[in-house]
């Protein structure tokens, strides 16, 4: 079960932690101030989650900043535990190339990719496509589609469509059958979750853990799949519950309070959304149309990055990408691609983007050489700790 063999940070990793935490509140507030002093009041900032940490750097420039980064860099090299000296150095060399970025450095869309999030800054290829085009034929096949492979992808998405005024009713439907699921391997939070819709926006569901909700835009169409994917991914066993264990094992003095905070655009992004994404494997919740749904969701991350490539690296109109978009399958409608073009303008998530695709990649990859008895210590390991990639990987 849950806990039996954690271990706790030591006590120099859990002050470092303490440490880190306000630095990055530290920028979170300068970044805040800049941007509300040249009128922006709805930036989300770089700590957009705080689950109740309440001590902050103060930061006067970018460049104070940096200075107090560079020595925490230097500190986090002597923490005791070696996968902790991976994610805090990754962590710091993350932050301060954020506010790089914010002095005026780091023009390039690639070069910010790799440095905020420490993730390969390649797009999609046309053979990543083709190879996930081939998954789907395969699965249609045995499912008995015929026609050309759109054709077979909407008459799949017919038969699993879900109409918009039951998109609500049916989440929850599943929300509650998810958390059942994930009791039997994850203590619960007692609060339960509900579900709030809105019809548009530059996401499609995002986890409101403070209002204890999951807000879904019902502007772009959705599967019955789709909204398992979502529900594994924002609440049970994905983000929700990567909130609460962070802050309940803060509590505890096992896990470091950075935890506390969920920061975009940093080393940590493509882990977590990476846990997030694998919630349909964790809870054994994969048949056929679920197999489909996922590669369609993964196209969907793929394409993302592609799609902001092309505008900020290539330059190409607009009209141009949302072209482009048109031509993949089941992207969820001319409301899903106002949707993420939304997503891809905005400079703070052009990057961003890419945590998604990288972050499944990065599971994927330990994943795929874990036994079934590996679990129970993969899951402490993942929602105890803050993740990079490579010290993902550290897991053994």
């Amino acid at each position: 079960m849950f806990g039996d063999t954690l271990i706790p940070l030591s006590d120099k990793t859990l002050a470092f932690g303490e440490e880190f935490a306000c630095a990055l509140l530290g920028v979170d507030g300068l970044d805040r101030k800049l941007h509300q002093e040249s009128g922006d009041e709805d930036y989300d900032g770089v700590a957009c989650i705080n689950l109740g940490w309440d001590k902050s750097a103060e930061y006067g420039t970018w460049a104070e900043a940096r200075a107090a980064i560079q020595g925490l860099a230097s500190k986090a090299l002597a923490l005791p535990e070696p996968d902790r000296r991976m994610y805090y150095t990754q962590a710091c060399i993350s932050l301060d190339s954020f506010c790089a970025w914010r002095q005026g450095n780091l023009p390039k869309l690639t070069d910010q990719v790799a440095m905020f999030l420490l993730s390969d800054g390649a797009p999609m290829s046309e053979k990543y496509l083709a190879d996930q085009m081939k998954k789907l034929d395969g699965y249609f096949d045995l499912l008995g589609y015929k026609g050309n492979l759109m054709q077979r992808a909407e008459r799949w998405q017919a038969e699993n469509v879900v109409p918009k005024e039951d998109v609500q009713s049916t989440m929850t439907e599943l929300m509650n059958e998810a958390r059942e699921i994930c009791g039997q391997f994850l203590p619960l939070p007692e609060e339960p979750y509900k579900v709030a819709v809105c019809d548009g926006g530059a996401f499609s569901a995002r986890s409101e853990v403070m209002k204890l909700q999951v807000l879904v835009n019902i502007a772009p169409t959705y599967t019955r799949q789709a909204l398992k994917h979502l529900v594994c991914h924002e609440i049970y066993p994905g983000h929700y519950m990567q909130f609460f264990l962070r802050r309940e094992l803060w509590k505890q003095g096992i896990s470091a309070a950075d935890g506390m905070l969920s920061v975009t655009n940093h080393a940590s992004s493509s882990c977590f959304e990476g846990l997030a994404d694998m919630g349909g494997h964790f809870l054994g919740w994969l048949d056929i149309d679920d197999r489909i749904a996922e590669i369609f969701a993964d196209i969907k991350s793929a394409c993302g990055t592609l799609s902001s490539y092309q505008l900020h690296v290539l330059g190409w109109p607009e009209e141009k990408v949302e072209a482009a978009m048109r031509e993949w399958p089941l992207l969820g409608g001319e409301a899903a691609i106002k949707s993420r073009m939304q997503f891809i303008q905005d400079p703070t998530r052009s990057a961003l983007i890419w945590s998604y695709w990288r972050g499944d990649q990065a599971f994927q990859n330990v994943m795929g050489r874990l036994e079934d008895g590996d679990y129970p210590r993969f899951y402490e390991y993942i929602y105890s700790r803050v993740h990079t990639p490579a010290s993902l990987q550290m897991f053994i």
